[in-house]
């Protein structure tokens, strides 16, 4: 199956304005001819000046419908690949693969943190801290581009948590959403972890998709990212468990928070590359 690259430069929402140029440093790096050009196109925001909520809000949905369009554009090209960004552009990306929320998918949050706030639990009032939530119904109704959630929520998983605050898991397990901490995935195994989460998330009706913040990984793999936590997913053993998980119903993958600013000895964008790859399975650009 082939897929379409898009470039979502979105720092806007999140914690440092490095993040804006991620797509644009990977179109160009070495790793290009591996991940593809941005065939699909680019979606830029302006400024790039991280902003709290609410002064965030109209910049980010009129570069979320935008990148929306885009992506309900492209789709039928082949399957979507979303570079990011920040990770409010989530909300850009799983309204266009959705068509607006005509057609809600599951979808893997393979994520460090819930990002499942809305503005009256969030500590910083960054919306890169806040899709997730929104994703499902629930936040700042102007950016629930839809009206409504986009995301099934008995078909959402996130994977990886180490980090978080009081309101989020509340949330979630509200919603009914599954969510595997790394004390949970370091006492049952990764690869079990990995293949339970796909499992759910790929019975949603319409398909499911892919959303991973590069912070997830354990910085040793992913030093580029905006908000590092130790202790993170091994890279190796990720890329091991993702091998022969069924992609038939695969609707888009999105791979966000890389900072080119921060990375050290191009360690991040290798491991996106692979990240990338290994999420598509025999999915070639």
């Amino acid at each position: 199956m082939k897929s379409v690259a898009i470039g979502a430069g979105f720092a806007v929402g999140g914690a440092d304005a490095g993040n804006r140029a991620a797509p644009v440093v990977l179109a160009r790096s070495r790793f290009s001819s591996r991940l593809g050009t941005l065939d699909g196109g680019l979606v830029w925001q302006c400024p790039a000046t991280p902003l709290p909520w609410p002064d965030s809000v109209p910049e980010l949905r009129r570069s979320c419908i935008q990148l929306a369009r885009r992506v309900e554009r492209q789709r039928h090209r082949g399957l979507p690949v979303i570079i990011g960004g920040d990770h409010s552009c989530a909300l850009g990306t799983w309204n266009g693969v959705t068509g607006f929320g005509r057609y809600p998918v599951g979808l893997l949050w393979i994520d460090a943190h819930l990002d499942s706030h809305t503005p009256f639990t969030s500590p910083s009032r960054h919306i890169h801290g806040m899709p997730l939530a929104l994703l499902l119904g629930e936040g700042d109704s102007r950016l629930l581009l839809s009206g409504s959630g986009v995301v099934d929520p008995r078909c959402c998983a996130v994977l990886g948590v180490r980090s978080f605050e009081a309101g989020e898991p509340e949330r979630l397990n509200r919603l009914g959403v599954r969510f595997y901490t790394m004390d949970e995935i370091r006492r049952r195994g990764l690869r079990v972890c990995v293949q339970e989460a796909w499992h759910r998330v790929s019975r949603a009706r319409h398909g499911f998709g892919v959303s991973l913040d590069l912070d997830a990984i354990d910085p040793r793999f992913a030093p580029g990212v905006s908000v590092p936590e130790p202790g993170g997913l091994s890279l190796p053993h990720l890329l091991q468990s993702l091998r022969g998980l069924p992609r038939q119903r695969l609707r888009a993958i999105e791979v966000v928070e890389f900072n080119p600013l921060l990375d050290r000895d191009e360690r991040t964008q290798r491991t996106l590359t692979r990240l990338v790859n290994a999420l598509r399975g025999n999915c070639r650009p």
